[in-house]
């Protein structure tokens, strides 16, 4: 059985100290164990709190939460959302994310920034989180593209992600 998975957690001051580095940190490490294990989904950070929907089978969606709850990159986080599910809404990507400090000006619509992410309703944020992912799919498959080249020829792992 599938399940979507989605939680809010708030970024730990050193990963926000240095935001870009951890989020790329994250996606490479979740590109390589995330495909052997059919789990896709997106990574949203806002410099303040990051929000992510996992999507796969059952056991190996819970088991990547359990490792999540682990990193140290961030601290206070809340399962939002467990359920099963019959299709997946973020199928194209081991995991991909949006930063949105590093997207405002270009990219994001006002309504995109002036979400808020941890208080949010889960129905809500999923579908801010789907919206997100269809508006930016483009730019989301070309960032997936690089993580899944740099994933394979990374040896490098983190204990946690």
């Amino acid at each position: 059985m599938l399940c979507r998975l989605l939680y809010v957690s708030r970024i730990s001051d050193t990963a926000a100290a240095n935001l870009p580095c951890a989020m790329e940190e994250i996606l490479v490490v979740s590109a390589r164990r995330n495909t052997p294990d059919a789990v896709t989904g997106l990574l949203l950070a806002d410099g303040a709190s990051f929000v992510q929907v996992l999507e796969g089978p059952d056991a190996r969606v819970i088991a990547c939460y359990e490792r999540i709850l682990q990193d140290q990159r961030h601290h206070d986080i809340r399962l939002r959302s467990l359920a099963s599910i019959d299709e997946r809404s973020f199928p194209r990507w081991s995991m991909c994310g949006l930063t949105l400090s590093d997207l405002e000006d270009k990219l994001l619509a006002a309504s995109d920034i002036a979400f808020e992410l941890r208080e949010a309703d889960p129905g809500a944020l999923l579908q801010h989180l789907e919206g997100l992912a269809a508006r930016h799919a483009r730019q989301l498959d070309a960032a997936h593209a690089k993580l899944v080249a740099a994933s394979s020829s990374s040896g490098r792992a983190s204990p946690t992600v």
